[in-house]
């Protein structure tokens, strides 16, 4: 049959059909053409969004630098007026007070310059920091735009090319016979049908744009977290997701904060958090789930979600998403922990150990003495953890954990020596303000012997051991006695108000003996940490009282009802001759009565007393009003000078004697 005896109706039909399609293909390629010039738009916003977070990433770290390059220089000249003024007031040295005022005006004038000296150093330098942070997730939220704007275009692109093979065959179907026509025509129809549903679809999808609302909340609770206020951080987290359901990166740190949040160990660790309730570990498994669906593979989700599943005991999804995150990037050294743990909980011995030396080799390359730290912490409480759960991985999990401390002793004690041979009895432990005094019968031992001493921490009796990086003391035996009883005095620089202390003793990785004790609880209740580093003491003061830090080296506690104060003065003199130490500590006593206020009635004769491992001089002083005061005075061969006063009414030592007790001298 020839195409002359085709049906004019079908032609006319045709006509029209081809030209509605000719027309939707218009009107894709319309679409397109919006949808691409929005792209345009859009990416060029974030190009310049992505200049500006670069120029305010240049300009905050500028800042950052001269801050503290002027903190430097500021602070060296406040400490020289801090050691000066402390001289006068201990050592009556009436010369230092007029070096002290010409040091205070030196001071007022650079002190503009140094806004750090007056501002929490982390606070100010995430501050200068927020903006870049701020332009950076608006760049961020604008090229997922610009990529949604991307794919709409594509769509409408690939839905004009349908079209095209639609006309094609339409086309085609002028010019064949009735009997072949429905081959044609029908395929046509199928891909003028597909496109519409596929247009209609993407028509009605609109491209996310990411509130700025959302974005101010989630750099808030960026701010926030890295100031250690969790809570607050998870509070804006949330109000991110409010305002913009998909944002991954909120509910991924959502998951962090919400962690931290609930942990004990909210105050000490930097890097890693390991220890919090099961339902916070539930509830930031599902942050990180949906931080997952909304944001695609991502490493960060990732590694944490298989340290949760091995909280929560789900070993083999642990492994499958720590595998995933090593594929992503293999460096960090935190999917090697949960790997090793996962590994370890479903009874894999062999793979287990492997994964346990290979990380053993990347912490040990890592450069942040810190971040070393919390890491082997972390490796050695998920040891004791499922040693506990399970008794088939008991043997292996202390192997790992003993690796773990060997590590950190042949870091810190280098030239420490291996004693195979020698062995520890039952210790004694005592606890006195934030010292555990550990009293051990040994035997076999041999100068040089590389130690430590691994101490845990818990509130109430039942309750999961907290390890910290800092509470693994090394020690390198410094004697020749085989044998006899050491006494190893061992800090917690935190303030623990009650609870139970274990403490582990190792050779290496040779566990030699474990003993616990209970640390009674404080007339103070909790107890808040005042550090002063660079003045050399630190100390714990209950709620309510007014602690006050005029000078480097000098803090004042006062309680709410004024009863009860202490006063601390440290400062660096030099090394005092021998001879010349009895008559410098009667001055320094007599300058610290002297800021009593008040002439005592009496004062006791002086006896030895050690305060905080530090040898020194007390005085009882009785005072008008039947108070009493506690002078305390050292003067170290070190050329320190540490001192304390502490005043209270008669026969109410309660809670200043706590008090006394945390106070340490570094």
């Amino acid at each position: 049959m020839s195409a002359e005896e085709f049906d004019t109706p079908f032609k006319r039909r045709m006509a029209w059909v081809t030209a509605a399609v000719g027309l939707f293909a218009a009107i894709l390629a319309y679409l397109g053409g919006q949808a691409g010039s929005e792209e345009d738009r859009h990416a060029r916003q974030a190009q310049r969004a992505a200049v500006a977070a670069l120029a305010a990433q240049a300009e905050g770290t500028a800042a950052g630098m001269r801050d503290l390059g002027n903190l430097a220089a500021t602070g060296t000249v406040k400490r020289r007026h801090d050691i000066e003024s402390l001289r006068a007031g201990l050592l009556a040295e009436t010369t230092r007070r007029d070096t002290a005022e010409a040091l205070a005006t030196a001071y007022g004038t650079l002190a503009g310059t140094s806004p750090l000296m007056d501002a929490d150093p982390q606070r100010h330098l995430g501050g200068l920091m927020r903006e870049a942070r701020r332009a950076a997730l608006t760049q961020e939220a604008v090229q997922v735009t610009a990529t949604a704007w991307g794919d709409k275009s594509n769509a409408y692109a690939a839905g004009t090319a349908l079209l095209a093979v639609a006309l094609t065959l339409l086309g085609l179907s002028l010019t064949v016979g009735e009997d072949v026509r429905r081959h044609l025509v029908r395929p046509a129809a199928g891909l003028v049908g597909l496109t519409l549903v596929g247009a209609v679809v993407t028509w009605a999808s609109p491209a996310p744009v990411r509130p700025q609302a959302a974005i101010d909340a989630a750099v808030e609770g960026e701010r926030l977290f890295a100031e250690r206020d969790f809570d607050g951080a998870v509070r804006q987290y949330s109000l991110a997701i409010e305002r913009d359901d998909d944002f991954a990166l909120a509910w991924e740190r959502r998951a962090t904060a919400r962690l931290a949040a609930a942990s004990p160990q909210r105050d000490t660790s930097l890097y890693v958090v390991n220890v919090a309730p099961r339902e916070v570990y539930e509830a930031a498994l599902a942050d990180l789930r949906a931080a997952l669906d909304r944001g695609g593979e991502s490493y960060l989700p990732l590694a944490g979600m298989s340290g949760h599943l091995v909280r929560l005991g789900d070993y083999q999804e642990a492994e499958r998403y720590a595998r995933r995150a090593l594929a992503l990037n293999p460096g960090p050294p935190l999917p090697w922990v949960n790997l090793t743990l996962a590994l370890l909980g479903q009874g894999r011995e062999q793979d287990a150990r492997k994964a346990a030396a290979d990380l053993s080799a990347l912490v040990a390359a890592r450069p942040n003495p810190v971040e070393r730290g919390e890491v082997r912490t972390a490796i050695r409480v998920g040891a004791d953890l499922l040693a506990a759960r399970h008794g088939h991985a008991r043997p292996l999990a202390r192997e790992i954990k003993g690796a773990m401390v060997r590590a950190h002793l042949a870091e810190t004690l280098p030239d420490g020596r291996a004693a195979p041979s020698v062995r520890f009895s039952t210790p004694r432990l005592t606890v006195r303000g934030s010292t555990i005094e550990a009293s051990v019968p040994y035997e076999g031992m041999i100068e040089g012997a590389r130690l430590g001493a691994l101490v845990s921490y818990r509130e109430s009796p039942g309750g999961e051991w907290l390890q910290r990086a800092d509470l693994l003391v090394p020690l390198r035996w410094p004697g020749d006695a085989a044998s006899g009883t050491m006494t190893w005095p061992l800090v917690d620089f935190g303030c623990p108000s009650k609870g139970e202390y274990r403490v582990e003793f190792y050779a290496d990785d040779r566990l030699l003996t474990t003993a616990e004790v209970t640390r009674p609880a404080t007339s103070a209740g909790r107890l808040t940490f005042r550090p002063d580093w660079a003045g050399g003491l630190t100390l714990c003061h209950p709620a309510g009282w007014t602690y006050s830090h005029p000078l480097g080296g000098a803090a004042d506690l006062v309680s709410p009802d004024a009863r009860h104060r202490l006063t601390v003065r440290v400062v660096t003199i030099g090394p005092p001759a021998e001879e010349a130490r009895p008559a410098l500590l009667e001055t320094v006593k007599d300058q610290l009565i002297a800021t009593l206020g008040v002439k005592p009635t009496r004062v006791e004769p002086p006896l030895a007393a050690v305060h905080s491992g530090v040898p020194g001089t007390r005085w009882w002083a009785h005072l008008p009003d039947g108070g009493r005061a506690y002078v305390w005075a050292g003067v170290g061969a070190d050329g320190w000078v540490r001192t304390f006063v502490a005043r209270f009414p008669d026969a109410a030592l309660e809670p200043l004697t706590d008090v006394v007790d945390y106070l340490r001298f570094l």
